[in-house]
């Protein structure tokens, strides 16, 4: 059975992890809705709503979860002793990813790629932190994202490549900060 100590640590991490899916959703819909331009002020509206309502649940769960893990004398440092390194090279690693990503596509004269390419590249960066963070999901996560770029690149020519990655990498991002969400609260006491 876990520990209390470690099921706060996975609280404060889902908190976390849903802060920042809730962040890159909003920034990679943003893009997409963007792209595609013209839309009602409405759906404008609802995405800025869902965005503060997911981020306040989000930093709810990371503050219960840090309140758990002090109730059980653990810290944050003791969350991110065992994973700190290797978070550290896949996030160097999607970053390098991304700017080869611009590069290429910049040399190759195929901008309407970029999208495409950064979304393939934090789909395949999700893979590693599954095993860094012990969530399946993000097995998931990263599989759908890679696979939904490779049909925008390969199936879906006619669609705007950019939209079409961005606003599917939002929606994932968003419903697995959902999932995280739904998964956090049924652990975290309510205050």
């Amino acid at each position: 059975m876990k520990s209390q100590a470690a099921t706060a640590g996975a609280a404060f991490g889902r908190g976390m992890a849903a802060i920042i899916t809730t962040t890159f959703g909003f920034i990679w819909l943003g893009w997409g809705a963007g792209v595609l331009g013209g839309l009602p002020a409405a759906i404008w509206v609802g995405y800025f709503c869902v965005a503060v309502a997911l981020m306040a649940l989000a930093v709810t769960a990371a503050r219960r979860g840090r309140k758990m893990m002090s109730a059980q004398g653990a810290s944050r440092s003791d969350f991110w002793q065992k994973r700190r390194k290797a978070f550290g090279v896949v996030t160097v690693l999607e970053v390098v990813g991304c700017v080869v990503v611009v590069m290429l596509a910049n040399v190759f004269r195929r901008p309407h790629l970029i999208a495409v390419g950064i979304s393939l590249v934090v789909g395949l960066h999700f893979i590693p932190l599954g095993k860094i963070f012990g969530a399946a999901s993000y097995y998931w996560v990263g599989s759908l994202i890679v696979v939904w770029d490779i049909l925008t690149i390969t199936a879906l020519k006619s669609w705007n490549s950019t939209a079409s990655a961005a606003v599917a990498t939002g929606v994932i991002l968003w419903a697995t900060a959902v999932y995280v969400l739904v998964r956090t609260f049924r652990i975290v006491p309510p205050e």
